[in-house]
């Protein structure tokens, strides 16, 4: 489970896929969880530099698309650039949410992946605002 104060994720037990649970005390803070999160089943991000930085612009006010946008984009940067991403930050500009993610390329010799994700799958998808902040629900297509 993560360990930054206000937020946390924790591991969905599911039957093909494989799920994961985001709790923060802010819609940003949820979206950068999310990313940590999903970049922590991809592979073991201790030892990964901040060499390369990405700006992604969220393009609704919907939280669940942006969200679902923010992970899709960072996962395809991940697959068609070969960049891992290890730190994120997510705020709020002129009425839209701009995500940073920060990464360098794979390198085979010092970066391990762990599990090769497809895809964010629609099933069960879910962002909620409770009482406490934000809850996301996640499945991944492995």
């Amino acid at each position: 489970m993560s360990q930054n104060p206000g937020s946390s994720f924790s591991l969905i037990d599911h039957t093909a896929d494989l799920g994961f649970e985001v709790l923060a005390d802010s819609l940003p803070k949820l979206m950068e969880e999310a990313a940590k999160a999903l970049f922590s089943i991809i592979a073991d991000l201790d030892n990964v530099k901040e060499d390369k930085h990405l700006r992604i612009e969220m393009p609704t006010d919907s939280p669940e698309e942006n969200l679902r946008y923010w992970l899709e984009e960072l996962l395809f940067r991940f697959n068609s650039a070969d960049t891992l991403f290890s730190k994120f930050t997510v705020s709020e500009e002129d009425n839209h949410f701009v995500g940073t993610a920060g990464g360098e390329l794979f390198d085979p010799k010092r970066h391990t992946i762990h599990t090769e994700i497809k895809g964010i799958t629609y099933h069960q998808f879910e962002v909620s605002e409770t009482d406490d902040g934000w809850r996301a629900t996640i499945i991944l297509d492995v």
